[in-house]
């Protein structure tokens, strides 16, 4: 890698832009986003190779792995790179395109299993995505309300699911409420049936309410709660959602799972 390209200024515009992928303005502008972790970034390249656009890495953090020849290989002063690894994985960076995320009308009817997600925490979104990875969610609708999918605490969280999953984009989470969409939906809150006595259609799509901000008023065919101990704090939006889709295939298995 001797003789690929060096980046010693925080002025070089490669490392501008690299720095803008941080944050959804940037990743949105440049439609690209910044990927950490050895174990994602080598998934990447193995299954996902197009995605890649360039390779960060430093004298001290070098990385042995052949590169595809389209992937442009940076070498970036160490203080640098460090400003980049912002989850301190001390291992070379992947910048990579952004998957394309269609709009979608939630007015006609799911095919399968579902998720409406409005989580603005990139954290939480990661661990939603990495369950609906786990239990073969056949669509993660985002409303308007969640982060950007491919946030660089996002990718993380999800372990790298984002980049294999089936994601769309959908309306904001106020939109719910009409009755051509919310036919549709089974919403988990705080109140409602027993998830435990829940029968699942087989086509569903299943809505999870920001943390602190709840659901909008509508007229859901049903609202399922968790039963958990008396005076506990609730559950984490992530780990409800993961529940409910273990629910789900409780009564509908995956196949390998038969």
């Amino acid at each position: 890698m001797d003789g690929n390209q060096q980046i010693t200024s925080t002025q070089n515009p490669h490392f501008k832009r690299w720095i803008s992928l941080r944050d959804s303005k940037g990743m949105t502008r440049h439609q690209q986003c910044l990927v950490s972790g050895e174990k994602i970034i080598h998934e990447i390249l193995s299954h996902h190779p197009s995605l890649g656009h360039e390779f960060l890495y430093s004298a001290k953090i070098a990385h042995k792995q052949e590169l595809p020849a389209h992937i442009k290989a940076y070498q970036l002063a160490g203080d640098l790179l460090r400003s980049l690894d912002t989850a301190g994985t001390s291992f070379p960076l992947l910048i990579c395109h952004l998957k394309d995320c269609a709009s979608t009308s939630l007015e006609a009817p799911p095919e399968g299993l579902e998720v409406l997600c409005p989580l603005g925490d990139p954290l939480n979104l990661g661990a939603v995505i990495r369950s609906c990875a786990a239990f073969g969610v056949q669509k993660l609708i985002l409303l308007e309300e969640a982060a950007h999918p491919f946030h660089p605490r996002t990718i993380r969280s999800s372990s790298g699911a984002v980049f294999n999953i089936h994601i769309v984009q959908g309306p904001s989470i106020q939109a719910l409420t009409c009755p051509d969409i919310c036919q549709w939906i089974v919403a988990m809150n705080l109140t409602g049936q027993s998830l435990t006595t829940w029968q699942w259609p087989q086509d569903i799509r299943i809505l999870v309410g920001e943390e602190g901000l709840g659901l909008p008023t509508g007229s859901f065919p049903a609202t399922l709660t968790i039963p958990q101990c008396q005076n506990a704090d609730s559950l984490n939006a992530a780990v409800a959602t993961s529940i409910a889709l273990y629910s789900y295939r409780q009564q509908f298995p995956l196949p390998n799972l038969e």
